[in-house]
């Protein structure tokens, strides 16, 4: 029987009356038959006189006009719509018609679903353009027969394109070597996750390529109340990464290179994600960000310098963004001094050397600037302290000096950033920029006669005379003008915290790069100009011991790797090699 009976009992006067009987309906797998049920209904395994909606996740009776009620209610009409994105692949190009017109049809919502994603184009853009598509091709069959709105249009991208390109993507890691680098971020709803994106050499297109792998949460909010959810540890963070590829059945032994920004959790010496790498694949490329490591250089060197300089950029462009009016007046001003009409830029919180971007424009609206500002500092107290600032002569200076030093770190942080792999040049460009920080200040018979890791930024008997530091042209003529005549000592202590500057920086970069890297160096040697170079490595056997998860396993098979390095010299001009491509498109030619 489906239902069940109780007996109840009313006393009364007279006494006990039998009361009616009582039924409790029992769920009943018909309903599960029914269209409009089917879908989201489910029975209660742990009682025979409920079910569950899978969908709002709420226990319900086994009454079929409680079921009803509940499917027509507003927060179960809310959350339906969202079953459209968990339909299976099959049922997304269901269709009654099996032939050729139908398999176009198919291909072009792909290729359209394909289009959307790569451009991040508005998903809701699709169910305008599929209205569009048959009006603007009226004699095409496929276009009219296309049904992709924005609904089938993310299932499209998340179970067929996204699932595709996991799949192949997990096919390539099982058979390559491999880097991953890490960075965590926390988005606007405070949701703290680690993006993971892998590294490696593709041997279809030829070029070393980045792929996204995933993206995890670091904290679980199915797991809240357990000890240890809440803190980021490396062992934690750690653990997320491998299991991501655990779970994928990705072999440890394809991991060959680990990159982050350089914080302690990431990269600490000790108990650190990089230390659990190093035990966990022996032989592992570990590098920092050099991006974020020039960042904390020049960000660590500017705090030599008289914060009068950093404020000076924020008070005039505090001064300026939010009023229409005062931006209008100060084109006056640039047309009258023959300045270009540019706007003024915002000095950035996190990317320090966004800076030299920043006082480069000012520099170039200086006059402008200033004429400004002499005309309103009478009238407006928040003009006052700019005026000053912008009339004093060493703070000019200053400036000078920082249009002079912050592109010699930005142009290597930008290099750094190419897409094309420029780790072989990491070495080169990173000592390059050190050697030339050291010219500045250091007798050039110390630097030429001093290995280059052997010199020490601090020791001042090396140092030149201060008077004859190479602070950049501007500032060698800011200071010779006749209003800093009188103002020699004030023209000293700038040059002093100039230097410290530069001295600083100097310490940042031995602090934060190995001038002496093993890895690094020794790769730079794979570049295509130095390759092909008189002064070429003779032989590989100098590079397999500090590469070791790269080397072939067998003695035969580096012997044979060997001489096709010895051989490749020779027949350079047979194979019409080009040294002025990207490395990996030159070594893919070989």
């Amino acid at each position: 029987m489906s239902s069940s009976s109780e007996e109840s009992y009313v006393r009364s006067d007279a006494g006990p009356i039998r009361a009616k009987k009582k039924y409790r309906q029992q769920f009943r797998d018909e309903w599960l038959q029914i269209q409009d049920y089917r879908k989201w209904l489910t029975r209660d395994k742990k009682s025979a006189y409920k079910c569950i909606c899978t969908v709002c996740e709420s226990s319900l009776i086994s009454d079929l006009g409680a079921i009803k009620r509940h499917s027509e209610s507003a927060k179960h009409k809310l959350r339906l719509p969202g079953l459209s994105h968990v339909r299976t692949i099959d049922n997304i190009f269901k269709s009654q018609q099996r032939g050729s017109d139908d398999d176009q049809r198919k291909i072009t919502e792909l290729k359209l679903s394909a289009f959307m994603a790569e451009h991040k184009i508005s998903h809701i853009v699709m169910d305008h353009l599929v209205d569009l598509l048959p009006k603007a091709f009226p004699d095409s069959k496929i276009a009219s027969n296309i049904k992709l709105k924005h609904t089938k249009l993310q299932a499209v991208i998340n179970n067929v394109i996204g699932a595709s390109e996991g799949e192949c993507l997990v096919e390539d890691l099982k058979c390559v070597k491999f880097s991953i680098m890490v960075d965590e971020s926390t988005d606007v709803a405070s949701v703290k996750t680690m993006c993971v994106v892998v590294k490696y050499y593709d041997s279809n297109l030829g070029r070393i390529i980045s792929r996204f792998w995933d993206l995890i949460q670091i904290f679980d909010d199915k797991k809240a109340g357990k000890s240890g959810d809440y803190t980021a540890t490396a062992e934690k963070l750690f653990n997320l990464i491998i299991k991501s590829f655990r779970d994928k059945n990705i072999p440890l032994e394809n991991i060959i290179g680990f990159g982050s920004d350089g914080c302690n959790t990431m990269m600490g010496c000790h108990n650190s994600v990089s230390s659990r790498f190093r035990q966990l694949c022996p032989g592992i490329i570990v590098i920092k960000c050099l991006c974020h490591s020039l960042h904390l250089c020049a960000s660590d060197a500017c705090k030599e310098l008289p914060h009068d300089a950093e404020k000076l950029t924020r008070l005039i462009y505090n001064y300026f963004k939010n009023s229409s009016k005062r931006q209008a007046e100060l084109k006056e001003f640039q047309a009258f001094t023959d300045t270009n009409i540019h706007k003024l830029l915002r000095p950035a919180q996190t990317r320090w050397l966004s800076l030299s971007s920043v006082v480069n424009r000012i520099m170039e609206q200086w006059d402008a600037l200033r004429l400004f500002f002499d005309d309103k500092w009478l009238e407006d107290q928040d003009c006052q302290a700019i005026h000053i600032l912008l009339s004093d002569h060493i703070i000019k200076a200053y400036f000078y000096f920082l249009c002079y030093m912050l592109p010699k770190f930005t142009r290597v942080n930008v290099y750094f950033q190419n897409e094309d792999p420029v780790i072989i040049e990491a070495h080169n460009k990173m000592t390059e920029l050190y050697r030339e920080l050291l010219s500045l200040y250091i007798t050039p018979n110390h630097i030429k006669n001093t290995p280059l890791d052997a010199i020490d930024p601090t020791d001042s008997q090396h140092y030149i005379n201060l008077k004859d530091i190479y602070l950049g042209l501007g500032v060698a003529n800011q200071v010779s003008l006749p209003e800093l005549h009188a103002s020699t000592e004030e023209v000293t202590v700038m040059k002093q915290k100039c230097l410290n500057f530069i001295v600083k920086a100097c310490v940042g970069i031995r602090k934060r790069y190995s001038l002496n890297d093993p890895v690094l160096s020794s790769i730079a040697k794979l570049d295509p100009g130095s390759c092909l170079s008189d002064n070429r490595l003779q032989s590989l056997s100098s590079l397999f011991p500090v590469l070791p998860r790269f080397k072939p396993q067998t003695l035969n098979d580096q012997q044979t790797l060997d001489d096709e390095w010895r051989n490749l010299i020779l027949t350079a001009n047979e194979l019409h090699l080009n040294t002025n491509q990207p490395a990996d498109v030159f070594w893919h030619q070989v």
